[in-house]
């Protein structure tokens, strides 16, 4: 059975949905699964701060509330986890075959098709709640900033999409998901997790942010905390979080 779907609030822009979902909530209570949903983000974000590129009212953006005291604090990674999956999932179901860059980015090939950005709200020794902002590339065919590195459902498979009707399926996706997870099958989302990995399999280059250095590994892990661990090409052991360690592609 499905995941009600709490209602959706619908804006035509505003600089970010995540931003505006965390302004709702410092003037109340909203129910797990509440949407903020926009045509256009003046300002999105991603991870670490990067600016995600969409045409106006070609695209999925939207943030969900997620109340997320499951989710032991030391491992708020799973959340991310979950999520990614979600969204390879449901791509699956329009032939699409999508792989995640770690941390969260989701590929299709080399091209990236959606992103993710988790804000979690920590009180005392307990995630509270979580903001899951999502941009999903769907009917948008022309990119100017990321045109060598951005794909869209539609330029996969030529078809145009009802954003409408797209929201409330990737919704139901993740929301059972979420409410399906516990930490006793954390194992088996951490595998299905690691075997949708992009560039899973093999060495491939990697540039250290710290000094510049470039080598090859292959991913050998990904720990409860995030964590990537690497075994370089001359058996040497690495490990970075997000934003330490870049692909090379």
């Amino acid at each position: 059975m499905k995941t009600h779907l709490p209602d959706t609030l619908f804006l035509q822009t505003t600089p970010s949905t995540n931003s505006y979902l965390s302004d709702l909530l410092s003037q109340g209570a909203f129910p797990h699964g509440y949407c903020v949903c926009s045509r256009f983000q003046s300002a999105g974000r991603g991870q670490a701060g990067n600016v995600w590129e969409s045409a106006d009212g070609e695209n999925l953006l939207f943030s969900l509330l997620l109340h997320t005291h499951k989710f032991p604090l030391d491992r708020q990674f799973l959340l991310s986890e979950v999520v990614s999956i979600a969204i390879c999932r449901f791509l699956s179901r329009y032939q699409i075959s999508a792989r995640i860059k770690y941390p969260n980015d989701i590929f299709v090939g080399d091209k990236k098709i959606a992103g993710i950005l988790i804000e979690n709200r920590i009180v005392g020794k307990a995630m509270q709640y979580s903001i899951v902002g999502i941009g999903l590339n769907v009917n948008q065919e022309v990119f100017i900033q990321n045109k060598a590195t951005a794909t869209s459902m539609r330029s996969i498979t030529g078809s145009r999409y009802s954003l409408t009707s797209l929201l409330q399926s990737l919704r139901h996706e993740i929301l059972d998901r979420v409410d399906s997870f516990s930490i006793e099958n954390k194992f088996e989302c951490k595998e299905l997790y690691f075997s949708l990995l992009y560039r899973r399999d093999g060495y491939y280059p990697y540039e250290a942010e710290a000094d510049g250095v470039c080598f090859d590994a292959k991913i050998v892990d990904i720990a409860d905390d995030g964590m990537l661990h690497l075994t370089t090409d001359k058996g040497e052991e690495r490990k970075y979080y997000f934003k330490q360690v870049r692909f090379i592609i």
